[in-house]
C-alpha cells in the first residue's frame, strides 16, 4: 500500500514532464516551419499576408508563446490598422 501511494505523485510528475517536452517538442517544430518562411522573397511573404519583420519577431518570442498565433495576430492587427 505505501509503495502504491509513493508511485502515484512520482508518475504524475513524470507525466506532466512527459507533456510539458512534447509540447515543447512541438513548438520548436512549428518554429522550424515560420522560420522557413524567412527565406521566401518579400513579395511573397506580401503575398500570403505577412512582412517579414512580423515573422522574425514571432519566431524570436520565449517558447512559451504560441509563435504561429501571435504571427497572425500581429498580421491582422497591421492589416486592420491600414483600413
Amino acid at each position: 500500500m505505501q509503495s502504491e501511494l509513493l508511485s502515484r505523485p512520482a508518475g504524475f510528475a513524470i507525466d506532466t514532464l512527459a507533456r510539458a517536452l512534447e509540447a515543447r517538442r512541438r513548438e520548436k517544430a512549428r518554429r522550424r516551419g515560420l522560420k522557413r518562411l524567412l527565406d521566401l522573397d518579400d513579395q511573397m511573404l506580401d503575398d500570403i499576408g505577412v512582412m517579414r519583420w512580423e515573422v522574425s519577431e514571432a519566431v524570436s518570442l520565449p517558447l512559451s508563446a504560441d509563435a504561429a498565433t501571435e504571427l497572425r495576430r500581429m498580421s491582422l492587427s497591421r492589416r486592420r490598422s491600414r483600413m
